[in-house]
């Protein structure tokens, strides 16, 4: 089928790292099998490398709509939604995939940096409203290690720095 060939080509860019092509490939398989999971799973771990993860996040929604137990289709999802700092939403499908696959090492995982952002964003929250603007400094930075792309988390840490007085630093994360 040529929508698999399109497929197959897109999985031989990607191994070579080149995703711009791998994209355009499952593109392809996409418009010429729109209904098969898989490939948005792969166009949507494509988009992730690329640090689209908005996009990649409305692909990987689309293969789990069309195949509920697509574990790789769930995971991308969480790890999407946790890269835009929507730790919440990333935990609901870390769950879904531990009920599909109750072994999941790496749904496991991914549950516990949710956790930890989590956790972060509520310490952040407390210091910021004791004036601690150093520790909720700190508390972004780590946040962000899990979520790189979550604007909330860069505003408020820049926020934090120039009311430290850390004019320079604060422009440069915004």
């Amino acid at each position: 089928r040529e929508a698999e060939s399109f497929k197959e080509q897109g999985n031989a860019y990607y191994a070579k790292k080149d995703y711009n092509e791998a994209y355009n490939y499952y593109t392809k398989a996409i418009d010429t099998c729109p209904n098969n999971a898989s490939y948005y799973g792969n166009r949507a771990a494509t988009l992730m490398m690329l640090g689209r993860f908005r996009e990649a996040l409305g692909d990987a929604q689309q293969s789990v709509r069309l195949d509920d137990s697509f574990v790789r289709g769930h995971l991308r999802e969480g790890k999407c939604h946790l890269s835009l700092g929507n730790a919440m939403a990333a935990s609901r499908c870390f769950q879904r995939v531990l009920e599909l696959d109750h072994k999941n090492a790496q749904a496991q995982q991914e549950l516990k940096n949710a956790s930890t952002v989590l956790e972060y964003e509520k310490i952040a929250e407390v210091d910021f409203e004791k004036r601690d603007f150093r520790k909720v400094v700190f508390c972004m930075d780590r946040a962000l290690e899990f979520a790189p792309a979550c604007h909330r988390f860069k505003i408020l840490k820049a926020e934090c720095l120039a009311l430290l007085g850390r004019y320079p630093e604060a422009q440069s994360v915004a």
